[in-house]
């Protein structure tokens, strides 16, 4: 047996390694997954984060492996594998301290936007500005909170290049200020130009950038409805995506897909391919759009995702937010997180930004904080009937608040092992593709 990705060292301080019982019959347990490969079986422990390969003659006889036994990836047939779950999460939770410096904003520059999409969340949110004086304030709060540790801006609207000015600011006063950071951004990349990627690439310190495409040509433009006329804004964003590439800012396409599109998703990606070729700084993913369906609409939806995400592979992309979980996992995101904010245009503090207008824990003028409202974006939903048999149950954290919280159907659970075998082949290619170089540099040496 080969360990890939080895045991987190919480986890093991937590459980160590399994003691063996003569005569006691093992399975596999519940969290892990399974995924054949050229040079054997690939394991995947979603509790315990371990990625290991087994050889053929391993695989042939999965049971009878010790160190599986060891490693907790089998256990006793009568184990409660979801009651040792509970347990290391509150033993983790424990051990863990909380994030003391706040090293991740989200800061949304407006809550305008130059795009019309009929699915938009934000759809009947008065727009409010970001003006200088309080992205000033941003820059103080940012210092006060980050307790010298580097800093992660995530630039979000609204539309963030509406209000680009305000990002130039709140740059070039933490680079003054000798502030370490980042950034992302989510657009919809209409508002990119030459000067803008140039900005973005020296200034902003942007390392990726999301843009959605709703389809091909005609039905994004009808789906965007841009404000502007006259314009073709599909390849306009196109080109924008080309200029960001090659200004080496990573760009995640994400397609958005429901059952009005995602016939035509296919098509999308072979003419994304043609245009880019396969591109280091260019990953695509495919994402669901949130809405009511039927059972069989959802299955049918899910499995032409399966497809799609098979179709991006095929064409050399790398997957969005490539890696599988290599920790325990403590929070949902950044909503229950302790070292992130999200900063609304006029100061107000949320945990997620699904919140533009309410639920406000409080601003960058006071130190005062509503640990109520707080707590609210802790709150878990509990556990349903399906959670008992999910494989995926030690990552999944569903919190109350969540606006994209979906119920666990077979499709959607379905979708998802497909991402993390997918996930795991990427890591194990990842792997090999390291122990080549450094088995080259030895050789130079």
């Amino acid at each position: 047996m080969q360990v890939i990705i080895p045991t987190p060292s919480l986890v093991e301080q937590i459980v160590g390694r399994q003691k063996r019982t003569d005569g006691q019959r093992y399975r596999l347990m519940t969290y892990v997954v399974q995924q054949p490969v050229d040079d054997g079986m690939l394991l995947y422990n979603t509790l315990t984060c371990s990625l290991v390969l087994l050889t053929p003659d391993e695989a042939a006889d999965i049971t009878a492996q010790q160190e599986l036994i060891d490693r907790w990836f089998l256990v006793p047939q009568e184990h409660d594998d979801q009651k040792l779950c509970r347990q290391i999460r509150q033993m983790a939770a424990l051990l863990k301290p909380a994030a003391k410096a706040i090293t991740s904003y989200t800061i949304l520059t407006t809550t305008g936007c130059n795009a019309r999409c009929f699915y938009c969340y934000e759809k009947g949110t008065k727009p409010v500005t970001m003006t200088a004086e309080t992205a000033d304030k941003v820059v103080r709060y940012i210092v006060k909170h980050r307790d010298d540790e580097k800093v992660q801006i995530s630039w979000f609207g609204g539309e963030p290049l509406v209000n680009a000015k305000v990002i130039d600011q709140i740059c070039t006063k933490l680079r003054e200020q000798g502030v370490p950071f980042r950034s992302t951004m989510i657009s919809n990349g209409y508002l990119f130009d030459a000067d803008k990627v140039q900005r973005a690439k020296d200034l902003w310190h942007l390392r990726e950038v999301q843009i959605t495409l709703d389809g091909t040509e005609q039905t994004y433009n009808r789906v965007k409805a841009y404000v502007y006329q006259g314009v073709n804004a599909f390849e306009r964003v196109l080109q924008n995506i080309a200029m960001l590439t090659a200004a080496g800012i990573h760009v995640s396409i994400r397609l958005n897909v429901d059952k009005h599109n995602i016939g035509e998703m296919a098509e999308l990606v072979e003419l994304l391919h043609q245009r880019f070729g396969t591109n280091e700084h260019l990953s695509i993913y495919s994402y669901h759009l949130f809405g009511e369906r039927t059972p069989e609409d959802e299955a049918e939806l899910f499995a032409q995702q399966t497809q799609l995400a098979q179709q991006i592979a095929a064409c050399g992309y790398k997957r969005h937010k490539q890696g599988l979980q290599k920790d325990i996992k403590l929070n949902s995101c950044i909503a229950d997180g302790s070292g992130s904010v999200v900063i609304v245009p006029d100061g107000h503090l949320s945990k997620c930004d699904n919140y533009l207008d309410s639920n406000f824990f409080g601003h960058i003028d006071s130190e005062e904080h509503d640990k109520a409202i707080l707590r609210k974006f802790k709150e878990r939903l509990a556990d349903i009937d399906a959670c008992a048999t999910c494989f995926c149950y030690p990552q999944c954290i569903r919190l109350v608040m969540c606006a994209e919280n979906f119920d666990c159907t077979p499709g959607n659970r379905q979708y998802r092992l497909s991402e993390m075998k997918d996930t795991m082949k990427y890591e194990y290619e990842r792997y090999l593709r390291k122990n080549d170089k450094e088995q080259d540099d030895e050789t130079e040496i």
